[in-house]
């Protein structure tokens, strides 16, 4: 039998500090998708001899930016203010609105102002009696620097199934059960995990089959391919196909994946993008909104965002970040979001992984292997790669959520936040703790424990 190319190196992407300033959203004016709108491209794997892993992970960052866009503002106006009101109040604060964000009946408006009279905008829109909330539409960037190396200590035996050609090496599944939970369940293909984040390479061979329609918030179009590469290797971890003898294996392999692109080719993206694809992906069918993304400034508008995908019922899973400090990141520290943190190939917290009374549970997030795109991109090889941080372990949490709801499709959103919390494997302190919260997530014990309903 031949076997597919494989050509990967190790490297460290995804928060040193995670990203800051995320928020504000665009454009819910973009068209609809349904699970039966697969990508049609699928790219052919070549046949050659397969490579070694590089187990030295170099460390990427999502760090807090201070920076905000010139001259933009994120405006939400009170219910019940009319569509001439609104204009009434733009037109005296001599300001021009550049979009809706979100469905129009959120009153969220994306505005313009000069540059230099932007603060002041801000603050005249706050005292208005019709403004619920004014922002500056924030940025968010990602920042390379070195990382201590992890060697991955644990490497599982690969049986029968699956037989993906580099499944031996994703030590993560071993240590969550996920074998053993797949015997239970695989996921439903009618079933939409979003992924939002640098976009996803739509021809990669261990996605292509699995991807909808989705939307690039950045360039405004239907086009969410990913320049950068973290959207890719986040994609596969959550739900790379499984058992097609190349690459690697998805923790919901069964899913149907939802692309959409937030930030751009240098892994930067404004609050309104992030916010906008947040609401985007729930009004269209998302279940599961997966976002290895976040910062420590609170924005009104992505918080909304967030309530907004709840209250659609979507499961929000977020990663805490990547200072190893104490300290708020969002949109993970919101109410309702399945917070994340990340633990290494010997089931300890990951020394970079932050931590707080908020946290939901962990899951493996040093040295991750997975997808990344099979062109060139910000990944130092193509096809895959490993990588480190809390924006891996998120999609492990995303996928096994896509599992749950697989198994148990009448369960709404905080019941299977709550099955996740309560059937971990608890590590460090007994019970909830700050640095694992309820623990380390286990495949098998979440499919196999019949979840609470109240």
């Amino acid at each position: 039998m031949i076997r597919n190319s494989i050509r990967f190196t190790s490297v460290l992407l995804a928060s040193g500090s995670l990203l800051t300033a995320l928020s504000a959203c665009q454009s819910g004016l973009a068209p609809a998708v349904t699970s039966q709108q697969l990508a049609a491209r699928v790219g052919a794997a070549s046949a050659v001899s397969s490579a070694q892993v590089n187990r030295t992970p170099l460390k990427a960052s999502l760090y807090a930016s201070t920076s905000a866009i010139p001259g933009e503002i994120i405006v939400r106006f009170k219910p019940g203010v009319s569509v001439s009101s609104t204009q009434s109040v733009l037109s005296t604060l001599r300001l021009s609105s550049v979009q809706t964000l979100g469905l129009p009946h959120l009153g969220i408006q994306l505005v313009k102002a000069p540059a230099a009279n932007t603060a002041q905008a801000i603050d005249a829109l706050r005292k208005n009696p019709s403004v619920l909330y004014a922002e500056p539409n924030g940025i968010i960037s990602l920042s390379p620097e070195q990382a201590v190396p992890y060697q991955i200590s644990r490497e599982g035996d690969a049986p029968g199934f699956p037989n993906d050609e580099m499944f031996e090496k994703q030590y993560a599944h071993k240590l969550t059960s996920s074998q053993k939970g797949w015997e239970i369940q695989k996921g439903n293909p009618d079933l939409l995990l979003a992924i939002v984040d640098t976009g996803v390479d739509l021809k990669h061979p261990d996605l292509a089959a699995k991807l909808v329609k989705g939307y690039d918030f950045v360039d405004k179009d239907e086009d969410p391919n990913d320049g950068q590469g973290h959207g890719t290797h986040c994609a596969g971890i959550s739900a790379a196909i499984t058992n097609n003898q190349i690459g690697v294996a998805g923790y919901a392999p069964g899913v149907k994946v939802l692309p959409v692109r937030v930030l751009d080719n240098r892994g930067s993206g404004s609050w309104a993008d992030v916010a906008s694809g947040i609401m985007w992906a729930a009004d269209n069918g998302a279940k599961v909104i997966s976002l290895s993304l976040g910062g420590g400034s609170d924005s009104q508008l992505v918080g909304d965002a967030v309530k907004h995908a709840i209250s659609k019922d979507a499961v929000v899973v977020a990663a805490m970040g990547n200072s190893g400090r104490e300290q708020k990141s969002y949109p993970a520290a919101y109410p309702g979001v399945v917070a994340v943190g990340a633990t290494d190939s010997n089931d300890t917290r990951a020394n970079f992984s932050q931590y707080g009374p908020w946290i939901s549970v962990s899951a493996p997030g040093v040295g991750i292997l997975s997808t990344f795109p099979t062109y060139a991109s910000g990944m130092p090889s193509k096809d895959y790669g490993s990588i480190s941080g809390t924006s891996m372990a998120t999609p492990a949490v995303a996928g096994l959520a896509a599992l749950v709801r697989s198994q148990w499709p009448d369960l709404k959103q905080e019941q299977v936040k709550a099955h996740l919390e309560a059937t971990t494997d608890d590590r460090g302190d007994v019970g909830f703790d700050k640095y694992y919260g309820h623990g380390r997530i286990n495949v098998l014990k979440a499919l196999s424990t019949a979840p609470v309903r109240r």
